[in-house]
Formats: structure tokens, sequence, C-alpha cells
């Protein structure tokens, strides 16, 4: 797998289009995101070691050794915590396998962890460009948005409920350096230079 954002987002192009701009998000921020699920893993990880040592200290001293079967309960808890603790290494990891590009007729967002996908948006169908900026100089560009609905039934008093709840999911090129001029870039190619 080529590391090259250029050399990546190359192998995607059509023909007779050309590359503007191609780099990938700043791996550092999504570590620095998932470091309170990892901080939580590592408390689950104490609570089940202290679970684990009372279970056995006190089925060895009253004598009650089937108890140390609740000992499989930890396991679930185990596996989840496990799971926290690998958050920042899978969010860096993630972002360094993520390119973000800028050409003459759209923008793409490939994405080579795990499930691997190609997003394409052409840039005369963009509806909005939006752009923040984080204190560590990294900043996020917005350009697309979902709605997602959830429909939840409350049927705990006879009656059939439904709650129905929208929110919207912003998606875009995140963690990237220089957003001003990024997004500057890309208003230039929507407006046709």
């Amino acid at each position: 797998m080529n590391n090259n954002p250029l050399e990546r987002v190359r192998s995607e192009l059509i023909e007779n289009e050309q590359l503007i701009w191609a780099d990938r998000p700043v791996s550092e921020r999504f570590y620095r995101k998932k470091i309170k699920a990892a901080i939580a893993g590592k408390v689950i990880i104490g609570l089940i070691a202290l679970w684990i040592l009372s279970v056995i200290f006190t089925s060895f001293s009253s004598g009650n050794l089937p108890a140390l079967a609740l000992v499989l309960f930890a396991l679930p808890l185990a596996f989840i915590a496990r799971k926290m603790l690998n958050k920042p290494n899978e969010a860096r990891q993630r972002a360094k396998q993520t390119y973000y590009a800028i050409t003459d007729k759209r923008l793409i967002i490939i994405n080579d962890y795990k499930n691997k996908s190609v997003e394409s948006y052409e840039l005369d169908k963009l509806e909005f460009i939006e752009s923040t900026e984080n204190k560590d100089g990294t900043g996020d560009i917005y350009f697309t948005k979902t709605l997602i609905t959830t429909i939840s039934n409350n049927d705990r008093d006879g009656n059939s409920s439904q709650k129905k709840s929208v929110h919207e999911v912003k998606k875009g090129f995140q963690g990237i350096y220089d957003t001003a001029k990024v997004a500057a870039e890309i208003n230039r190619q929507r407006l046709g230079k």
C-alpha cells in the first residue's frame, strides 16, 4: 500500500482530471481524541483485577470454591476494556490510512483502513463549505451532511408510542493543516478559478 498521499490519490483519478491538492489528516489529533477511552479502559481493568482478587480471596478463605465461577463474569468486561485501550492506536492507524484530495472536478476521501472506501463529491453539487480551526493548528472542512433519523418505540405502559429523533452528521476533510487555504482552494475550484 502506497503511503504517499499524492501517489495514492493519483490512482483514483479519472481521465482528464487534474489533482490540485492531496494530504492526510494529522494522526496525533485523532489519537488524542481517544485518550479518554483508553483511560476508562485502564480503570475498568483495575476494577476487574480487584474483582478477581476479592472473589479468589473470599472463595478460598470461606471454602466456597464454586464461587470462583464468578470470575467468568469479568471476561466480557475485560474484552470491552481491551477494545477501549486500543482506541487511540486504532484512531492513529485510521488517520494514517485516510487521504483527502481536491481535483478540478471533485473532492475525494479515500479510506484504506479495514473497510476500504473511496468517496467522491462533485464540486458543482456541493451545498456548503464550512471550516473550523482548532487550538493545535489543525482544522476541519465540512462540505456535505447527512440527516440520520432514529425511531424508538416506547411500549412500557401498553401504549404504542414512537419517538422520532433526527440529527445531522457532517462530512469532510477532518484534522488537516491550513484549513483556510484548503477551503479557499475548494471555493476557487467550485467557482471555476
